[in-house]
């Protein structure tokens, strides 16, 4: 089983989990990501971990809180396939290192260097996959990446460029997957992806930080979906962050009942989960799962 061949097939983030991809949990500082001591950062940086108050998580309760999440994706029958474990300080977010679009696998161009270590530990799983695509320019991850029923969403920030999106777009023709690709861009910097302002919950259902977008793509996401606007609070507590394990179900943060209950009243099941001490590093829960397989 564990050399069969994986037929890749997403047709939306909303669809049923089957199939997913989960990176190893390792321990780690602050200055190992980051490349310098907090006080020693750039003025973007330090904005940056100001916003999202980027703490450095207890290993051992982040560890196992992401095997209560494994825990909770097979109680759901989805199969969970593991990234080799590579030299590398965090594995944790495999989300950004690819996404599958209908029978596609498209290999992510992740804009920094300790990003592309980490897409190593795709190395034993790439030929298992039906078929995998590489974009041939720019910078796209996976974070930045929403299907839809209809057409892929994209954020445009500071890991997806405008070459990425158009690599990723002649990528789509090769491929012969016939989906528009619609660009959100973002207003202001240090956003880190389009899954930390906006997912969906169900194909009609978004979770949305309006704060994040500029006016045009505002107006594009209020006038196509029915929106759950977040607050600032939950934005850095990572709420919109989540993962759907199927149309009507959606996992989500222990502590976010206000986001719960809005769920509930639109035929959505919340599953609740602990995952607070691993989104004290800016990553949730969409971040921490790549899915190969929803039907």
């Amino acid at each position: 089983m564990s050399g069969s061949t994986i037929e890749i097939g997403v047709s939306s983030d909303v669809g049923e989990l089957r199939e997913v991809l989960l990176g190893p949990h390792k321990p780690f500082t602050l200055k190992e990501i980051l490349g310098e001591e907090p006080a020693e950062l750039d003025e973007f940086t330090a904005d940056f971990i100001s916003r999202f108050r980027l703490e450095e998580p207890d290993a051992e309760v982040a560890a196992k809180q992401h095997a209560g999440l494994v825990t909770l994706l097979e109680a759901h029958g989805v199969t969970v396939h593991w990234a080799d474990d590579v030299d590398c300080a965090l594995q944790l977010y495999t989300r950004d290192m690819g996404f599958a679009v209908d029978d596609t696998f498209f290999l992510a161009r992740p804009a920094t260097e300790f990003r592309r270590g980490e897409q190593k530990g795709l190395a034993s799983l790439l030929p298992r996959l039906s078929k995998v695509h590489e974009l041939e320019s720019g910078t796209i991850e996976g974070g930045d990446v929403l299907v839809t029923k209809d057409d892929v969403l994209v954020g445009r920030g500071e890991s997806t460029d405008e070459a990425g999106v158009e690599s990723f777009r002649a990528a789509l023709v090769a491929a012969g997957i016939r989906r528009d690709v619609v660009a959100l861009e973002f207003d202001q910097l240090a956003v880190v992806h389009l899954d930390v302002h906006f997912t969906l919950a169900s194909p009609e259902v978004g979770l949305y930080n309006p704060a994040a977008f500029t006016a045009k793509s505002r107006e594009y996401l209020e006038s196509r979906f029915d929106l759950i606007e977040v607050t600032a609070e939950e934005v850095r507590g990572l709420a919109v962050n989540t993962v759907a394990l199927g149309p009507d179900r959606l996992v989500v943060q222990h502590t976010d009942e206000r986001i719960a209950e809005e769920l509930r009243r639109r035929g959505i099941t919340p599953v609740m989960v602990d995952f607070s001490e691993i989104t004290r590093f800016p990553g949730g829960l969409h971040c921490a799962t790549l899915p190969l397989v929803r039907r």
